[in-house]
């Protein structure tokens, strides 16, 4: 957390970057020869919208470069409906296109105190899909696809899990069945929702990973070792076969998922 500032913005010496989409406000030394605090105001990754302030501590001339999205960066997963950029992008309330270089968008301009920036981030549920590149091997050394006929759910930044706790996780989400969003305030401490119908026809609710295993009940702990005798202690004989070790439990079952059966 005490990172979070560094990683939010970055200099060099005529620029300022700006890399997260945090509410937040952070003075950055240095941009151009001058102190610029910088303002967001945001509820991403629950929306879309910030607000950046940009108050030189003089009038300068610079640029401000608005890192612009992009969540397909792996060749392995493919997502559906796209939902990479920037919607729009201004300036004082006036649009603007600015050039795009190595992932930013670069607005130069002599700064002034009370200058601001806004742009609107696409949200909207998503699909995920992995190649079928990925490979796990079961212990009898035949690889399987774990995530072939699964589809993962998306929203922003956020990847999604389905949980015990809400629905039957073993049922199977319909290729076409339409996901929307809804906050729910009372939930997890305020958080957005995934909502769609498992091809049964029952409802299907899921929740962002970080929340994930909040409301489940904890799995019950392995038995402890059986204690070893001390070396000074008189050893007693025992059955052979109670020399070779008891087979590991067989872990419990999952109870939160992401990749959900889609066939």
């Amino acid at each position: 957390m005490l990172m979070l500032p560094t990683w939010t913005y970055s200099t060099s010496a005529d620029s300022v970057y700006v890399n997260l989409f945090i509410g937040s406000t952070v003075s950055v030394p240095g941009v151009a020869g001058t102190d610029v605090e910088m303002v967001q105001t945001t509820e991403y990754p629950w929306a879309g919208q910030v607000s950046i302030g940009v108050n030189p501590a003089s009038p300068k001339s610079f640029t401000v470069r608005v890192r612009v999205p992009d969540r397909d960066v792996s060749s392995l997963y493919r997502s559906t409906p796209a939902a990479n950029g920037v919607t729009s992008l201004a300036v004082n309330g006036a649009p603007i296109k600015p050039a795009i270089v190595n992932g930013y968008a670069e607005i130069t301009r002599t700064w002034k105190k009370g200058d601001t920036i806004t742009l609107e981030l696409p949200m909207m549920p998503q699909r995920v899909y992995a190649s079928d590149k990925i490979l796990m091997t079961t212990v009898g050394g035949v690889p399987v696809h774990p995530t072939k006929d699964k589809v993962a759910l998306r929203y922003g930044p956020l990847v999604y899990n389905i949980e015990q706790v809400d629905q039957d996780i073993t049922k199977t989400l319909a290729p076409d069945a339409k996901l929307t969003h809804e906050f729910r305030r009372d939930l997890l401490g305020g958080v957005i929702v995934l909502r769609a119908t498992f091809a049964d026809g029952s409802p299907m609710t899921a929740i962002p990973n970080f929340a994930r295993y909040n409301r489940n009940p904890p799995a019950p702990l392995p038995p402890p070792p059986t204690p070893r005798p001390s070396p000074s202690a008189t050893p007693t004989p025992t059955p052979a076969a109670s020399a070779s070790p008891a087979p590991r439990p067989a872990p419990p079952a999952p109870q939160s998922i992401v990749w959900i059966k889609e066939r």
